[in-house]
């Protein structure tokens, strides 16, 4: 006779189980919360969006609209997920102006170390060929004698 090495303690499973359980509604209220907040927060993250970087939203609008003329189906898909997922639109709509921002800020300070910084100059008036005023040269004349 072999003895096994499982319990016949059906509580274990029960507690497991429950832990289980427990975990993964925590993890739903968590997800919930989140898309409470973000579904408030989204017209002000669509704004700064706007405001960051306009190109983004229009990008994703001809996107759609493209979509749309070629297969309306899927464009029809796309715009109703789009109304139901707006919190999650809006948030990469922002992450995606804050991304092309700090792009175009790098690749800027990319541009000026290789080309330099602009000195800022100004002109100044010069006649060619160079006058010699009258003074000028009685006082060069006093110091040849010596």
């Amino acid at each position: 006779m072999s003895q096994s090495n499982k319990s016949d303690n059906p509580w274990k499973a029960i507690i497991g189980v429950a832990v289980i359980v427990t975990f993964l509604v925590g993890l739903f209220m968590l997800a919930r919360f989140v898309f409470t907040l973000m579904y408030y927060l989204s017209p002000i993250m669509l704004i700064a969006a706007l405001i960051i970087d306009y190109r983004v939203v229009l990008d994703y609008l001809k996107w759609v609209r493209n979509t749309f003329r070629r297969d309306n189906i899927s464009g029809v898909l796309i715009g109703i997920v789009s109304i139901i997922g707006f919190p999650i639109l809006s948030a990469y709509f922002l992450a995606n102006a804050l991304l092309k921002k700090q792009v175009k800020k790098v690749k800027t300070a990319y541009e000026r170390q290789r080309d330099g910084d602009l000195v800022e100059y100004e002109e100044l008036e010069t006649d060619f060929p160079p006058r010699i005023r009258k003074e000028e040269k009685s006082i060069k004349d006093d110091d040849l004698v010596l």
